[in-house]
């Protein structure tokens, strides 16, 4: 049988034998020359999804979407090794338990060679960058990562970006908070490091497009400068902060006035010491709505009843989760002990110099004789901060 002559082919019959290779096979084929490359782009119109890592090598996972939504089950992956690590050939490696294709390809400088297949991928396929794992980078590889990623025209926006912060390795974080220019969707912060009168953190300003921030583990060293720093993020989830009840008065204070954090959407943080909600809502004029009288929803899956509602000078509300109820859905019956609650606080506040006024019962949402277990599961010694601005 004679040998078939790929690009002796019509175009439709030759993009339709493309579509049916693997990333692997595609890239070779690509690589040939500039009209094996062209015809790759007329035939891949498929979305490759990519992870980058940096464990013992350079990495590059990428997953080609076939319906639009991200495939878990088949990966391949791209292993940058020095040419003294190995025995200077290219290899294929798949795995069937995970069904992992790894590649490993070799060069005397494995950044660049990651760098040139990164450029390569973002050329042929329509990429984009899911997670980025910052945790074993060093300095100088990471910051000429982020400048090939500021200067890639087709990568406008990184979905996840981690970190595994510890007390070595805040500078990583510092050089990518001030130096990543796309928009992030969310950024992960794992671990811990100690209060910032316990050793000499680095500074830290949360001044890029981000949609999330999440902390998982304690967050002692956010404290108010580094809160009112994040003015280009819509959601905020601090863990266990070095907030005070003071420092909390302040940052509603000035987004009430319209100085900081104009976009932010949600915030949770975990309070160190003893509640003082009359400091909290010290001069912010808000009202505390009886959690009988509205319902509002954040996210679709969160229904607050009540909370302490302060206006922001252009009219937005943004509302302290406070003697409030917390349901599933916009038509549940209040528990008794919820109300109970909030008409004790209530009658605490009667005959304060405080300027927060307390709403009256609604009659539209009932309120049941069951009462509710209230649970709150959070660190030993600390107090909740929720606070909601409705859209």
């Amino acid at each position: 049988m004679s040998p078939l002559h790929l690009l002796r082919l019509p175009l439709l019959p030759l993009q339709h034998i493309i579509q049916t290779w693997n990333i692997y096979e595609i890239c070779q084929f690509a690589k040939v020359s500039k009209r094996t490359k062209n015809l790759v782009k007329l035939a891949v119109k498929k979305t490759a999804y990519i992870i980058l890592n940096n464990l013992e090598n350079f990495q590059i996972e990428t997953t080609i979407s076939e319906s639009g939504s991200m495939s878990l089950w088949d990966t391949w992956l791209f292993k940058m090794k020095d040419v003294s690590e190995s025995d200077n050939t290219e290899s294929e490696a798949y795995n069937e338990n995970n069904r992992t294709h790894t590649f490993t390809l070799v060069s005397e400088n494995p950044l660049l060679r990651f760098l040139e297949t990164l450029k390569f991928l973002f050329e042929v396929f329509d990429c984009s960058i899911h997670s980025v794992y910052w945790n074993s980078w060093n300095s100088e590889d990471m910051r000429q990562v982020i400048d090939w990623m500021n200067g890639c025209d087709k990568l406008t926006k990184v979905e996840n970006v981690r970190f595994c912060l510890n007390v070595n390795n805040q500078m990583t974080l510092a050089l990518f908070l001030g130096t990543f220019q796309k928009k992030l969707g969310r950024l992960f912060l794992h671990g811990d490091v100690p209060p910032q009168g316990n050793t000499d953190l680095t500074p830290l300003n949360f001044s890029i497009e981000m949609e999330r921030f999440s902390n998982f583990g304690s967050a002692r060293w956010v404290n108010l400068p580094i809160l009112m720093s994040m003015n280009t993020c819509k959601s905020v989830d601090l863990g266990v902060s070095l907030l005070t009840n003071q420092d909390l008065n302040v940052f509603l204070r000035s987004w009430k006035e319209g100085r900081s954090n104009s976009i932010l959407e949600d915030l949770n943080a975990a309070v160190p010491g003893q509640e003082d909600w009359k400091t909290v809502l010290n001069g912010l004029r808000a009202v505390v709505r009886h959690p009988t009288q509205v319902t509002r929803c954040l996210k679709q899956y969160h229904w607050y009843y009540g909370g302490v509602d302060i206006q922001r000078v252009d009219g937005k509300i943004g509302t302290v989760m406070w003697t409030h109820y917390f349901g599933k859905n916009e038509h549940e019956e209040i528990p008794k002990n919820i109300i109970e609650v909030f008409e004790k606080t209530k009658q605490e506040w009667v005959g304060t110099d405080s300027d927060v006024v307390f709403e009256e019962r609604g009659n539209e949402i009932e309120v049941s004789d069951e009462e509710e277990i209230i649970e709150q599961h959070l660190p030993e010694n600390c107090f909740n901060f929720t606070f909601v601005v409705w859209k």
